[in-house]
Formats: structure tokens, C-alpha cells, sequence
């Protein structure tokens, strides 16, 4: 069964992805952490002088806190992958202060525990995801011990279980149901990925209460159905569910229960038939509510049908996010190249695109219309639910670019970076510029002479050639296997397969993107909107960055690029074969609570 290698095994060394994780790691380190703890002190009652932070970190949002949690995790996870010293110091320096605002019952949130009471009491009004932000504190206390072994949090993440566990234990079966049915649009009770963060604490204290309450998150009514071959993703919020599915893929693992495997496969053949082309999902559900979230984004609709989809609001990147680790577990449990195929795509279009080059900050939704710009958010003014994710995601950015197991090495992507495989005494570095060169080179570096086998994915492969000589390789399950004795300085260079293909948006007689490979390209704007994509005749550009050159139907040139490319200008994915199409602006992101689920007109 293939792994991942862990994250301190694996260093980046390309233009795009270790660009911008090493931009996310500078905005945490120069972050103002009496702003950021700020309201924990605040409703602990602890003296702070500290200027609120905004959007929704600010003093009377519903998920203030959420944001903490993920910077705890994402910089206890650069700590331990970069063996950095000073980001473990700012992890530690948060949970010491996280303690001090602890109540002796074990809560611990920046808002108070009447929250808590206003859901039980009302199930889902008037509150805004309270568990949802529990979890995410829970789980950067849970990333503060693994990563950087700091005791104090450990004991932090018990008590928090255990006070969220006594809560549960007082209320009805169907008050429960009420809590945890997350089945209407616009959801306010969604709950996050609480119970996978549960199953994580169980299996480092074996407390059997705390895994009792991991699975009183596992909600029958979605995964009893979907384990039944019920596709019920229709209406659904898509980034309230996704977590539940990694949740249920943790408990196979950790019991065998056979339905949480199944659900988790239906679940995927589901999601396909909701998937853009770069890779991700989510946008306006199909009972929406005029006015509100459900009628931009977010959502699912129905299977193999986004025609009336691109709302400037689809694809969230929370989802890209969730639905990695999704394909991720998929893989390690099957093998099967196509999940590696569908982890490549995403990863470029959805992972590395939803950041920005010039920050490192994440986008909320992905348009992919015609005529849409990016929008990230800054520094200390918005904390969308996508900013947290998405400076996570930057800390373990490296991962799924190799895979190991046993005496077998696979290579997933064409990524520059070095990975460490100890078991062998291996060192394996990649030098590639991909996309813009289609080659890439595989230095190998072992203490002695070691056979072993590496694998690469078919497709992608015009030619491999060991020490300058041209290897004939056998596919087998859509792999070529290389098997033999290295040696240490030898090296594989590798002519990569790529070319343009025409992808139909999904239930469009006449919508269609252009990938190269697996990168998503965008026509730029320039002056003039784009007028359709008139011929499928694109010659690749003079510049040595990756760009191809079309026309419109107007006869107008025009220059396409891969998306993660992006930042500040006007661009186009889906485009219409036969002309134009309207532009289609990016919706609002709630500043607070109360407007979470309506769409406000600007995201300042």
C-alpha cells in the first residue's frame, strides 16, 4: 500500500509552489500575535490592548478563533518539516497563551460558552458554526503535539474533547440529530472536520470516550446512504460534507467498519460528476435561496450538469483543500493511477491556483467564467474560511508529489524538489521547469549500490532515458516501472507528454476549457474581452514561460496562460465555442455572522 512520504523527507525547489509556501511562511512569521490572540484573552477576561483583527476575526464574529487554529497548525507544521526553530517557538508561544485562556472545565474558544447553548437551545439559528471553529483549535492543538511535541497542548485537545463530549452526553437523540444535520442550504451548524480531528486525539490517548464521541459525528443520513450507492450530493453544502467523508475514511482505518470505505468510494463517483475541470468543486445549489450564499456558491447540484454554474462563486477553495486528502486516502488504499491523475490536476489548478503569487494568501472562490478576476485576501482585514485553509495547505504543500512502498518509489508529479528516502538510503532530486519545458531530471544519490523499482505515470512519458541511453519500459496498470541496480550519480531525464486538450463544461452544448497536460490554461483579456474560442488551432508562444497563442471569433490574438499564473488580471476558463458569453463577477464574502450566508456586495 502506497504512503506519502513524511513531510520532512521532501524539499521544494520550484518557481511555483515552494515560491509561495515560502511566502506563507514569512506572513506567519512576521504576524502580530497579540492581534491574533486578541479575543481569546478578550473572553477569557485576560487584560489585551491588542487592535482587533477584521472581517471574520473581528470582536463579534461567529467563527473568531477559527483562524487561530489553522495558523497554530500550519506553523507547527512548517516547524517540523523545515526542522525550524522559530516557527516552533510561535507555536509554542500560542499554545502557552491558549492555556492561560483555558477554563478550568476544559473550554476554550475565543466566544463564549453561551454559543454553545443558542445551538442546543435552537439547533441552527442565530449561531454561527460554533463546532466548525472548535475544530479548527482542536486541531492546531493536536498539530502543536505531533509536529513540535508540545505536551501542554495535548492536554489542551483532552480536556476540549472531554468538555464537548459531557455537552453531548446531556442531550436527547434527536436534539443531537438536530445539532448535526447539516442538510439545508446555507447552513449555519456545519461543523467542520471535528470528528476526523476527534479520531486523530483518540488515536494518540486511546481514551475510548473520546472515540465514542468521534463517531457521534458520523451522520447516517448522508453516510448510511451514500455506503447504499445513494447519490444525495445535490443541495448538499459541499465543504460541510467533504470533511465528513475524511472523517469516515479515518474511522475504516482505525475499526475496518467495511460501509465507511464504501460510502467513501460512492462518494468520489459522485463528486466527479460535480467536478470542473481544474479538479475542484462547488458553486450555486439547485434549490437555492434568492439573495443567499446557496444562489452563488458553495453548493452542489446535480450530477454531470454545471451548465448554469459558473457564478464567479465556484470553487471553493476550502474544497480543494479537503477534497486532496480525500483522493489522497483513495490512493493509499487502491493504487489506482487514476486518483494520482485527478491529485495532479487539482494540485496545479486548485492548490497551487487558489494562492497568490505575490503574497501567498489564498483566494475564497476560483471563478472560471469569462471575463472574472481573482480576489485574495490581505493581511489582517478578511480571515475567510479559505484564508485559514489555505495558509494550512501552503505548510505541507510538498506532499503527493512522491509516493513509497516497500522497495518501490513513485513519482507523481513533475515538481522540482528532493526527497529522502531513509529506509533505503536514497536521495532522489528533481530538476524540471515543467510546465514551461516538458523534461524533467532524476539525480540519484545512494550511500551504496540499491535496487529498487521507480514508478512513473504512463501518460505523462514520451521517453526515458538512464545515463544518456533510451530505457524501454513495459506499462502495466498504467505505469512504467523502472527496476534495477542504481548507482549513486545516476540520472534519468524524462521527455514529458503533454499536450492541449478540449474539456466540455459538464451539461454545456457549447462551454469548453484548455489544458496542457494536466495545467489548466486562461485566456488573458488584455484590452478586449475574449469572444469565444473560435478554431482549436494554438501554436505555442516565443516567450520561455508557458503561453500559447489562438484567436476569437473576431480574429483577435489571444494569449493563453496556466491559471496559478494569474494574479491581478482579467482572464478566462470556460469559454463559449460559438462567441460571446456574459462576464460574470465574483461574488461578496460575509463579514460576520449574520451575513455569512447573504451575499454582500463587496469583500472590503
Amino acid at each position: 500500500m502506497f504512503q506519502n512520504f513524511p513531510p520532512d523527507k521532501i524539499t521544494l525547489s520550484d518557481a511555483q509552489f515552494a515560491v509561495r509556501r515560502g511566502l506563507v511562511r514569512k506572513y506567519i512569521l512576521g504576524f502580530d500575535l497579540d492581534r491574533l490572540m486578541h479575543t481569546f484573552r478578550k473572553n477569557a477576561g485576560l487584560e489585551t490592548q491588542a487592535v482587533p483583527l477584521g472581517g471574520w476575526e473581528e470582536e463579534t464574529c461567529g467563527l473568531r478563533g477559527h483562524f487561530v487554529g489553522h495558523f497554530l497548525s500550519s506553523c507547527s507544521k512548517f516547524a517540523h518539516a523545515d526542522k525550524d526553530e522559530q516557527m516552533k517557538g510561535v507555536a509554542d508561544e500560542i499554545v502557552r497563551i491558549l492555556a492561560l485562556c483555558a477554563q478550568d472545565n476544559g473550554y476554550l474558544s475565543a466566544f463564549g460558552e453561551d454559543t454553545l447553548d443558542i445551538l442546543e437551545s435552537e439547533e441552527d439559528r442565530n449561531v454561527w458554526a460554533p463546532y466548525y471553529t472548535l475544530h479548527k483549535i482542536l486541531q492546531g492543538l493536536i498539530d502543536a503535539y505531533r509536529c513540535v511535541g508540545n505536551n501542554d497542548a495535548l492536554k489542551l485537545a483532552v480536556n476540549l474533547a472531554l468538555y464537548i463530549r459531557g455537552r453531548f452526553q446531556k442531550l436527547s437523540f434527536w436534539k443531537i440529530d438536530g445539532i448535526l444535520r447539516c442538510t439545508k442550504v446555507n447552513p449555519v451548524n456545519e461543523f467542520g472536520g471535528i470528528g476526523d480531528a476527534f479520531y486523530s486525539l483518540y488515536e494518540i490517548s486511546k481514551n475510548p470516550e473520546i472515540l465514542a464521541l468521534a463517531q457521534l459525528f458520523d451522520r447516517d443520513y448522508f453516510l448510511d446512504k451514500m455506503a447504499a450507492g445513494m447519490d444525495l450530493l445535490e443541495n448538499l453544502h459541499a465543504n460541510t460534507h467533504l470533511p465528513m467523508v475524511i472523517a469516515a475514511m479515518h474511522r475504516f482505518n482505525l475499526t475496518g467498519e467495511g460501509k465507511y470505505k464504501t460510502a467513501s468510494l460512492h462518494f468520489h463517483d459522485f463528486l466527479e460528476g460535480r467536478t470542473f475541470v481544474n479538479g475542484n468543486s462547488s458553486s450555486k445549489a439547485t434549490a437555492c435561496i434568492k439573495g443567499r450564499v446557496s444562489e452563488k456558491s458553495e453548493h452542489w447540484g446535480p450530477c454531470d450538469d454545471l451548465h448554469d454554474t459558473l457564478t464567479g462563486g465556484e470553487s471553493e477553495s476550502c474544497c480543494a483543500h479537503n477534497t486532496e486528502k480525500i483522493l489522497q486516502q483513495l490512493f493509499e488504499w487502491s493504487g489506482d493511477i487514476r486518483y494520482l491523475d485527478e491529485m495532479e490536476c487539482l494540485k496545479y489548478n486548485s492548490v497551487l491556483n487558489s494562492a497568490s503569487q505575490a503574497s501567498g494568501l489564498s483566494q475564497y472562490h476560483q471563478p472560471m467564467g469569462r471575463g472574472v478576476r481573482k480576489k485574495f485576501s490581505r493581511p489582517y482585514d478578511d480571515f475567510w474560511c479559505c484564508t485559514g485553509s489555505g495558509i494550512e495547505a501552503m505548510s505541507e504543500v510538498q506532499k503527493n508529489i512522491w509516493f513509497w512502498d516497500k522497495d518501490i518509489i513513485l513519482m507523481n508529479m513533475f515538481i522540482s524538489s528532493t526527497v529522502v528516502w531513509d529506509d533505503l538510503g536514497v536521495v532522489i532530486a528533481q530538476e524540471t521547469d515543467f510546465p514551461d519545458n516538458p523534461v524533467s531530471r532524476l539525480k540519484i544519490g545512494v550511500r551504496q549500490p540499491t535496487t529498487f523499482t521507480l514508478m512513473l505515470k504512463a501518460s505523462a512519458i514520451n521517453t526515458v532515458r538512464v545515463n544518456g541511453f533510451v530505457t524501454e519500459l513495459q506499462e502495466k496498470d498504467g505505469f512504467f516501472a523502472l527496476n534495477r541496480i542504481f548507482h549513486d550519480g545516476d540520472e534519468i531525464d524524462i521527455d514529458i507528454h503533454a499536450e492541449l486538450a478540449y474539456v466540455p463544461l459538464k451539461g454545456s452544448q457549447t462551454l469548453e476549457a484548455v489544458l496542457y497536460g494536466k495545467v489548466l490554461l486562461a485566456a488573458m483579456e488584455n484590452d478586449n474581452a475574449v469572444d469565444g474560442i473560435m478554431s482549436h488551432e494554438m501554436i505555442r508562444g516565443s516567450h520561455a514561460e508557458l503561453e500559447f497563442i489562438s484567436t476569437d471569433v473576431q480574429k483577435r490574438r489571444i494569449r493563453y496562460i496556466p491559471l496559478f499564473r494569474v494574479e491581478d488580471e482579467t482572464y478566462s476558463v470556460y469559454m463559449d465555442r460559438m462567441g460571446s458569453s456574459n462576464s460574470i463577477p465574483s461574488p461578496g464574502a460575509a463579514k460576520n455572522g449574520r451575513e455569512a450566508y447573504a451575499i454582500a456586495s463587496d469583500e472590503s
